[in-house]
C-alpha cells in the first residue's frame, strides 16, 4: 500500500514568479505609424513607460527586484536594468537608432542579485521609424562601428536615387546621390561571389536588405536581398579627389568609405623595396603604399588587375589612381578595379633608375 501511494505522488516545486510582464509606453499617440514614422535617428531619444508583473494567473504580483531592459531593433542606453518595487516601475528611458517597428523589451534574466531568474519577457507596444538612409547608417565618430552593426539591416531607397558605383570579384558597391560627396554616402555590399548579372555599373537599386557588419572597421551588407530598377540607368559619381588635407585626416576619410577615390600624382615610394615593411604587408596582404603630399594611403590590385606588379614601379609618380575606399584598422585602403584606374607613372631624376 505504501508503495502505491509513493507510486501515485507527483513531486511539486516552487514556481518562480513573476510568470508575466507587461511593458508600457506612457504615451502611444507620439509613438509613430507606418504612414507617418518617427524620423531614425543616432541621437538619444527619451521616453516614457511603465512595467508590471503578473503571476501565472494573471494576478498583479509584487516582485520586488531587477529586470533587464533592452530594445530591438536598435539601442536602449539607459538605464541598462531596472528596480521594481511591489510589481511595478515607471520612468524614461533612453534609446537611439530604431528603425521601423520597435519594441522596448523588460526581462527577467541575468539577476546579480541571490535568487533564480523566472525567465518571463513582456514588450511595449511598437515605436515605429522611418528606416534609415545609406548616409544615416553610416554617420558615426567611431570608426570601428556604424548605428545600425549586428543588425538585419533594412534601408530606406523609395526616396532616394542608390546606383552601383562598382564590382569586385566578392560583390558590388552603391552610393546615395542625394548625399554630397565625403557625407557617408558610399557601403559595400558582400555578396560571397560574382554580383548577379543586373547588378551593373550605372544600375539603381530600389531596396536593398543585410546583415550589418564592420569587418576589419569597415561597414559591408552581408547575405543581401535587393531590387533594380529594370531599364533605369544612373549616371555613377566619379572618383573623388583627394587632397593631402582629407588623406590625413582619419575622420574624412570616414566619411569617404565605401565610396570611389581618386589620388592625381600620387607616388609610389622608392623605400618599396624587398627589405621594406610595406613590401612584407605587399607579399601578404596585397597592398602597396601610394603618397599623397605627406600621407600614405595603400592601393590593392591583385585580385582585379593581376598583370600590374607595383614594386616594378616605385619611384613613379601615377598620373592618378583610383577605387573604392575602404578601412583596415586605421589604414586607408583604394580597392582598384581596372587596369583603367591605374594612370601612368613617371620618374623624376632623383627617383630609381
Amino acid at each position: 500500500m505504501l508503495f502505491l501511494l509513493l507510486a501515485c505522488t507527483t513531486p511539486t516545486r516552487d514556481r518562480v514568479e513573476p510568470s508575466f510582464i507587461h511593458v508600457n509606453l506612457a504615451d502611444t499617440s507620439t509613438a509613430g505609424t507606418a504612414e507617418a514614422p518617427l524620423p531614425f535617428s543616432s541621437a538619444p531619444m527619451s521616453v516614457a513607460i511603465s512595467v508590471t508583473t503578473y503571476d501565472v494567473e494573471g494576478e498583479a504580483y509584487p516582485f520586488s527586484g531587477e529586470l533587464a531592459l533592452k530594445m530591438r531593433p536598435g539601442r536602449l542606453t539607459d538605464p541598462a536594468r531596472i528596480q521594481m518595487v511591489d510589481g511595478a516601475w515607471s520612468g524614461n528611458v533612453s534609446i537611439e537608432a530604431g528603425f521601423g517597428p520597435t519594441r522596448i523589451w523588460a526581462t527577467d534574466e541575468d539577476v546579480t542579485d541571490d535568487r533564480t531568474p523566472s525567465w518571463s519577457a513582456g514588450v511595449s507596444e511598437p515605436l515605429t521609424f522611418a528606416l534609415p538612409t545609406i548616409p544615416e547608417m553610416q554617420a558615426t565618430d567611431n570608426h570601428e562601428t556604424n548605428q545600425l552593426a549586428g543588425e538585419f539591416a533594412e534601408l530606406r531607397l523609395s526616396d532616394q536615387q542608390v546606383v552601383v558605383t562598382g564590382l569586385d570579384p566578392a560583390g558590388f558597391y552603391v552610393s546615395d546621390l542625394g548625399a554630397a560627396p565625403g557625407n557617408y554616402a558610399g557601403l559595400y555590399v558582400y555578396y560571397f561571389s560574382k554580383p548577379p548579372e543586373d547588378i551593373v555599373v550605372g544600375a539603381q537599386l530600389t531596396a536593398l536588405n543585410g546583415q550589418d557588419s564592420e569587418y576589419l572597421a569597415s561597414t559591408q551588407l552581408n547575405f543581401p536581398t535587393y531590387a533594380v530598377n529594370p531599364g533605369v540607368t544612373l549616371t555613377a559619381p566619379a572618383g573623388y579627389v583627394l587632397d593631402e588635407a582629407t588623406a590625413c585626416d582619419d575622420n574624412e576619410m570616414e566619411k569617404l568609405e565605401g565610396s570611389r577615390v581618386r589620388a592625381e600624382l600620387a607616388l609610389i615610394p622608392d623605400t618599396f623595396t624587398a627589405d621594406s615593411e610595406s613590401f612584407a604587408d605587399f607579399l601578404d596582404y596585397g597592398q602597396w603604399p601610394v603618397q599623397i603630399g605627406s600621407c600614405t594611403v595603400y592601393a590593392e590590385s591583385g585580385g582585379t588587375v593581376p598583370d600590374y606588379y607595383p614594386p616594378d614601379h616605385a619611384g613613379e609618380t601615377l598620373s592618378f589612381v583610383e577605387g573604392m575606399l575602404k578601412e583596415v584598422y586605421g589604414k586607408w585602403i583604394f580597392t582598384v578595379l581596372d587596369a583603367a584606374d591605374i594612370g601612368a607613372g613617371t620618374r623624376s631624376r632623383k627617383g630609381n633608375p
